[in-house]
């Protein structure tokens, strides 16, 4: 009866906020949803995008899992925030073994100083014909950070052969089922596609040009900004505020009007943090415009919890100029009919990174 089980893969997301879990199966030669789960990360088990107490996350994590009926020991997970590197280098043509070397000297360069041992990938993206060299993105962290990553799963029994980027694998959920292995989104008609994973200690920003990342950056603002700034502004606790900007918050769009004083309070509160964001979405946008000759912005695509926030993408329409759209990993695949749909539609725009870990490891 082994020849007919169908392989499944799980994708561990462990955020700051929430650790996330999704799990895959094979079906019909493409991958179905069969289990999600969702719970609350340990308060300081994860910091910056990098776990920092294996003994607070295992049991977490063995809830997690236990809890969604998961029981695989091997899953995929993956490391983000200030802990990565991520830059475009240009090479001269060469054999690959030079290269090798050629990009770990100069991976050095962004490396912050004294660090030794480096946990480093390349990938080859394409030639610049003009000029005869090599396109390359390089990914980068210290291999102190990436074991610490690990460390829980260990202690949980699980194990995990790779260790993605948070964002890349945010990027590769929102791909369409037939793009294959690519990774490139679900832009399909030339025009530039930005990401913005709204975490809870930061956000990535990511733009995606066909399968081809063209920028990559992670900035130290996120929702827990949001909730400090409700938290001051009510005279309220973080959790208390938590709480508020989650089931009540929203944004006025311009003409409207507040129905509620203190709902006004908290958008008015909730403005300098968000505007800051913009801003570097905006200047992100700005930047790979001026690069690429002129290249349109075909849309945004919220992720995160924050993505969640009322009347966040329609705002963010009317400051960018361009559409803006929540984004949800699940739509353009199968679902387990036993995963409740107000479920589904409330988690998918926080999954994005677990449904983009599974679809990798699906792909091993």
């Amino acid at each position: 009866m082994g020849l007919f089980r169908q392989r499944s893969a799980v994708g561990l997301d462990l955020g700051s906020h929430t650790l996330k879990a999704v799990e895959v199966v094979g079906h019909n030669g493409d991958v179905r949803v069969s289990k999600i789960a969702a719970a609350p990360t340990p308060a300081g088990a994860v910091v910056e995008g990098v776990a920092t107490d294996a003994a607070l996350l295992a049991p977490a994590i063995r809830e997690l899992l236990g809890g969604a009926g998961i029981r695989a020991k091997r899953v995929v997970t993956a490391v983000g925030g200030e802990a990565v590197i991520i830059r475009e280098l240009k090479l001269p043509e060469m054999p690959e073994a030079e290269l090798a070397r050629a990009v770990a000297f100069e991976a050095e360069r962004y490396l912050p100083a004294g660090v030794q041992e480096v946990a480093r990938d390349f990938q080859v993206l394409g030639t610049t014909a003009e000029e005869k060299q090599l396109d390359i993105l390089l990914v980068a962290a210290r291999k102190e950070l990436v074991d610490r990553q690990l460390a829980p799963l260990r202690a949980t029994g699980l194990s995990s052969s790779i260790m993605e980027v948070t964002s890349f694998s945010m990027v590769r959920a929102y791909e369409s089922p037939a793009a294959g292995n690519g990774d490139g989104g679900d832009n399909d008609h030339g025009d530039a596609i930005v990401y913005v994973d709204l975490g809870a200690q930061s956000s990535d920003i990511i733009v995606m040009e066909h399968d081809r990342l063209r920028l990559a950056r992670n900035i130290s603002t996120g929702g827990n900004a949001l909730t400090q700034a409700v938290a001051a502004a009510m005279d309220v606790e973080f959790g208390a505020a938590e709480t508020l900007k989650e089931r009540e918050a929203q944004l006025y769009l311009h003409g409207e009007q507040p129905s509620d004083v203190m709902l006004g309070r908290v958008h008015e509160a909730m403005l300098p943090v968000l505007t800051s964001i913009f801003t570097e979405v905006r200047r992100s946008m700005d930047f790979y415009t001026a690069r690429s000759r002129g290249q349109a912005i075909a849309k945004v695509v919220l992720s995160g919890g924050t993505a969640k926030l009322r009347n966040l993408a329609p705002y963010l329409s009317d400051e960018l100029g361009v559409p803006v759209e929540v984004g949800n990993p699940f739509g353009p695949r199968q679902v387990d009919p036993g995963i409740p749909p107000d479920r589904l539609s409330d988690l998918a725009p926080t999954m994005a990174v677990a449904v983009g870990l599974a679809l990798r490891g699906a792909r091993e």
